[in-house]
C-alpha cells in the first residue's frame, strides 16, 4: 500500500495549547486524501514559551497553519504581512507562506457567513446583537461592519466596561449604529425585542457546563435567528430555548468546517474543496468522541 506521507509531502499544521480536542485534522486530511494532494494536517501543541519557535517552522518549513486559542492575537505580531480584516480585529486565525513572506488573515467571518446561510437566514437590514466581547466577537463584529451585512449592530456582555471598550473599537470601522448593553441590564429589553440576529460569542453551555446559558429564555422571540459558536454539545441549552422560542437556530460546526475550508485555499493555491465529500453527522460524532475518549 502507498504511503500517505511521502518526499513531497508538505505540512500544515494546528497551532495552539492545548489541540487534542481539535477535530480539524480530520477535516483537513480527509480533505487532502480525497482531493489527492500531497499534505499532510497535524495538531501542534505550543506552550507560550516555545511559540516564537513554531513560527518559525511554520515560516521555514511549513505550507502554512492555523490558529487557535491562546495565540489568534499574538502571532499577528510575526508575521511579515496581514490581511485588512486582521489589521481591524487584532486577531489572526491562518498563516500561509507566499513568496517566502508569513502572512496572515482570519477566515472566521468566512466561516460564520457560510453556516448562517445553511439556517435558511440571509445576511442583509438585521439587528444584529452579538453576545460577548472576546475575540470572537471582535473579529465577528468587526467583519459584518466592513462588509455592511447588518443595519445595527450591539453588544452584549456581562461586563459593561468590556462592551464599552470593544464598541469604541468597532465604532472607528463605519458609519453602521454600533452600541452596547449589559446583560440583564432594563435597556437590554427593548434591543432583544428588535434583535433578528442573535451571535452568542461566549464559551457558556458549552460541554462539560452544558445546563447553563448565556441569555433568559424570556429574551427570545419567533422574530430571531440564533447562532451559537459552540459545537460541543450540538444543541445548546441556548439553542434548545431558542428552538422552542420558534427561531431559525446554527450551531458553530459548520462555522468551523467552513472557515477551515477557506485556510485551505490558502495553503494550497485556491482550491476549493466539495462541501460533498463531509457528512456532518461524522464530523459531529467526532467530536461526541472528544467528549468521551475511549
Amino acid at each position: 500500500m502507498e504511503s500517505f506521507i511521502a518526499g513531497n509531502t508538505r505540512c500544515v499544521c494546528l497551532l495552539g495549547f492545548p489541540v487534542a480536542h481539535s477535530i480539524s485534522p480530520q477535516i483537513h486530511n480527509h480533505a487532502f486524501r480525497k482531493l489527492g494532494l500531497p499534505y499532510v494536517y497535524i495538531p501542534l501543541p505550543v506552550e507560550p514559551r516555545s511559540l516564537a519557535d513554531a513560527v518559525y517552522t511554520v515560516r521555514s518549513s511549513m505550507a502554512g497553519a492555523n490558529v487557535t486559542i491562546p495565540y489568534k492575537e499574538a502571532v499577528l505580531h510575526y508575521c511579515d504581512e496581514i490581511s485588512p480584516l486582521s489589521s481591524v480585529t487584532g486577531t489572526v486565525n491562518t498563516l500561509y507562506v507566499k513568496d517566502g513572506r508569513l502572512c496572515g488573515t482570519t477566515t472566521d467571518p468566512v466561516g460564520f457567513y457560510r453556516a448562517l446561510e445553511k439556517s435558511g437566514h440571509v445576511l442583509g437590514d438585521d439587528n444584529v446583537v452579538i453576545l460577548g466581547s472576546g475575540g470572537t466577537a471582535r473579529t465577528l463584529g468587526a467583519a459584518l461592519l466592513i462588509d455592511k451585512k447588518c443595519s445595527s449592530l450591539v453588544i452584549a456582555a456581562r461586563s459593561k466596561e468590556k462592551a464599552a471598550a470593544l464598541v469604541s473599537e468597532l465604532k472607528k470601522i463605519g458609519n453602521i449604529p454600533v452600541d452596547y448593553c449589559e446583560l440583564g441590564s432594563s435597556e437590554s429589553t427593548k434591543i432583544f425585542n428588535g434583535c433578528t440576529l442573535l451571535v452568542n460569542c461566549t464559551s457558556v453551555g458549552m460541554y462539560p457546563r452544558t445546563d447553563e446559558t448565556p441569555l433568559n429564555a424570556d429574551f427570545l422571540h419567533s422574530g430571531m435567528t440564533v447562532f451559537d459558536v459552540i459545537y460541543n454539545p450540538n444543541i445548546t441549552r441556548l439553542l434548545k430555548e431558542a428552538a422552542s422560542a420558534g427561531c431559525k437556530t446554527q450551531n458553530g460546526l459548520l462555522m468551523l468546517l467552513y472557515q477551515g475550508l477557506e485556510s485551505f485555499k490558502y495553503w494550497t493555491g485556491g482550491i476549493n474543496v466539495p462541501e460533498d465529500i463531509f457528512n456532518i453527522d461524522e464530523l459531529q460524532a467526532l467530536v461526541d468522541i472528544r467528549k468521551n475518549p475511549l
